[in-house]
């Protein structure tokens, strides 16, 4: 668990609060995790404390507007599961779900803390799991769906505990290092009398991240101004060319709400991404990284695309699961977000990457997809295309990235 003393905490909810979501004075705000746990991890208690005093601190002179952290019990959820009890935990999702529908009717926030008990169902079978799936995203899905046109500010962010630390290798201190690090939090950008100052003067983290996300804007503007047709990634087991739409359009992680209020849909933030046509990838790819999914891992995956689909998948380890993966619906076999990361090309101080490329899977999505670049499997976000009704993007249950050791080249 974190130091409930460590300064580095406070900024953290500040960010999260501030920048990520962009909370609004009078704004209530739920914080739960509806894609794992159906509520919060146990653990997140003393950065759920700090989040509720950034809340107050944005509302100095008004009643508190209502801050709600809904718990998880994820032993409950492992029985249901292990029980192979569909009812009982569809009964479970459906109640989670009404009570993010009451919270988007009150017009708050949400804040997800995710990735906090990667290994909660190792050892189930693959094919109940996707079961178990198709069921939580039958009533989830329209929500999330909701979500990504901005019908509120919303905002995931790694929340590091014991079991994924477990999972990643690694003690549990070293995650909430490597958290800070990407959400540039260091001890010599806090405020004033906490810590020494750092050589050359200091900028607080809200700062960093304004410089950042500018960065990061400027260059998708760059890319939506060339109009790039196609996009080739090469390196070791890697040449894959995808044709990108006529009406592509790059974008990042920053949203806005129709009311224009905008927010950062994920923290930490590093890349910038596009759709590509569903039906142009060919050529092969080696997967950098293993991949985490579902509590299991899979390894060295190799694939080989013709005609944008999937004609050839193997793993060292976890193949089953990848071809189970691929079987979930006709668009998971295809590609659906293409991605670069800025300071991988561009290494310039406003958008490096700030925390080290190992362990070799930090068993998070967050962390493992902005360490590189990228591609996923399946679903293709539809704001990605500014066709009215884009057909050339893939659509899949599916949204799976893969970490790419490869150089991007645009044509």
């Amino acid at each position: 668990m974190a130091d409930p003393l460590d300064p580095r905490l406070d900024s953290l909810a500040e960010v999260i609060v501030r920048v990520g979501l962009n909370l609004q004075p009078g704004q209530p705000l739920l914080i739960t995790d509806p894609y794992e746990l159906q509520g919060v991890h146990p653990e997140t208690a003393a950065l759920g404390h700090v989040l509720r005093a950034a809340v107050a601190r944005l509302n100095p002179d008004r009643p508190d507007p209502g801050t709600e952290i809904l718990p998880a019990n994820p032993t409950r959820l492992r029985v249901l599961i292990e029980a192979d009890d569909l009812s009982g935990y569809e009964a479970l999702v459906r109640a989670h779900v009404r009570r993010l529908e009451q919270h988007l009717g009150r017009g708050s926030a949400f804040l997800f803390l995710t990735g906090t008990a990667p290994g909660l169902f190792a050892g189930v079978p693959a094919d109940r799991l996707q079961r178990f799936d198709t069921v939580k995203w039958r009533h989830l899905g329209p929500l999330i769906q909701r979500l990504v046109r901005g019908a509120t500010q919303w905002t995931l962010v790694p929340a590091p505990t014991t079991d994924w630390a477990a999972a990643a290798g690694v003690e549990v201190s070293g995650l909430w290092e490597t958290v800070f690090s990407a959400l540039r939090i260091e001890r010599w950008n806090l405020p004033s009398g906490q810590v020494e100052d750092a050589p050359g003067g200091r900028a607080s983290p809200l700062e960093h991240w304004s410089t950042h996300l500018a960065a990061l804007a400027h260059h998708r503007d760059t890319l939506n101004s060339a109009h790039h047709r196609r996009i080739r990634y090469t390196g070791p087991g890697i040449d894959l060319t995808l044709a990108l739409p006529r009406p592509h359009r790059w974008c990042t992680a920053q949203l806005a709400t129709p009311g224009g209020l905008r927010f950062v849909a994920n923290l930490p933030t590093e890349e910038v991404f596009t759709a590509p046509h569903q039906n142009s990838a060919t050529g092969k790819l080696r997967v950098a990284r293993p991949v985490a999914h579902g509590g299991e891992v899979i390894d060295g995956i190799e694939l080989e695309f013709q005609g944008g689909r999937v004609i050839r998948a193997c793993a060292r380890s976890g193949e089953d699961l990848l071809h189970r993966l691929l079987a979930t619906d006709p668009g998971a076999a295809r590609i659906g977000e293409v991605a670069l990361i800025p300071a991988l090309q561009d290494p310039s101080p406003g958008i490096r990457p700030t925390w080290p490329s190992s362990p070799p899977c930090f068993h998070h999505t967050l962390l493992d997809e902005n360490a590189a670049p990228h591609v996923a499997l399946g679903a293709a976000y539809r704001f990605c295309s500014r066709a009215w009704w884009p057909l050339a993007l893939n659509s899949s249950q599916l949204h799976l990235d893969l970490p790419l050791d490869a150089q991007v080249e645009l044509l």
